[in-house]
């Protein structure tokens, strides 16, 4: 398509490319075999050269190479790791639904689930349901969204909304009394993904944001 390109233009926008797009993935790369690298367990061969492993492997470094953040590229290395672990996936079919739903969430979508679970220590009494318990949290929630990740606080709710397709966000529904909707938690299927790709992520402004 950019050979299409009339006037010569699109020959010379093509070697652009080319060169622009081989240093990107070089770079990608990098960054994948090195968190894939910063490990001090010791493989067994057998593990490395099983169908398994090969499959996820190729599964895994296809997503990392069409990531454009670092930060979500040494995640997917994390999660191939644990796939050597004892307390890893389960089985190649949960690998690949993890696989699936962290190359679904975007970067921001993360941090915003992070930011989210950094509230889960808040004092929380026996009479509260989920929705009770949110509520003494979510305007400090809402500001952190607003602050942290330039979401406008009108779209909040529906920033996080859009969250539950992956399952890692539960919005509430239901008649809860007084409740105008637009606020949910994070679910077991976040906190079992988070134990494998368990990071430091960066917030657009300090102090960082973290995977607990």
């Amino acid at each position: 398509m950019v050979q299409l390109i009339p006037f010569g233009i699109g020959g010379a926008l093509d070697v652009v490319v080319a060169k622009t797009m081989g240093n990107i993935r070089e770079e990608r790369s990098r960054a994948f075999f090195d968190e894939l690298a910063n490990t001090s367990t010791s493989l067994d061969p057998a593990i490395l050269e099983s169908e398994d492993f090969l499959h996820c492997y190729f599964s895994t470094a296809r997503y990392a190479l069409n990531s454009r953040r670092r930060e979500k590229i040494q995640m997917f290395a994390r999660l191939l790791k644990a796939s050597l672990g004892e307390k890893g996936p389960r089985d190649i079919d949960e690998y690949e639904e993890l696989l699936e739903i962290l190359d679904d969430l975007t970067f921001r979508e993360l941090q915003a689930l992070t930011i989210m679970d950094s509230f889960s220590n808040r004092p929380r009494t026996p009479d509260q349901n989920d929705l009770q318990w949110t509520n003494t949290f979510w305007r400090e929630f809402e500001d952190r969204i607003v602050l942290d990740l330039g979401v406008p606080r009108d779209e909040v709710a529906d920033f996080m909304n859009r969250i539950s397709r992956t399952a890692c966000y539960e919005m509430f529904t239901g008649g809860y009394m007084d409740y105008t909707g637009g606020k949910g938690k994070v679910t077991p299927t976040y906190r079992r993904l988070k134990r494998f790709i368990s990071a430091n992520i960066p917030r657009n402004s300090a102090p960082q944001t973290q995977f607990n």
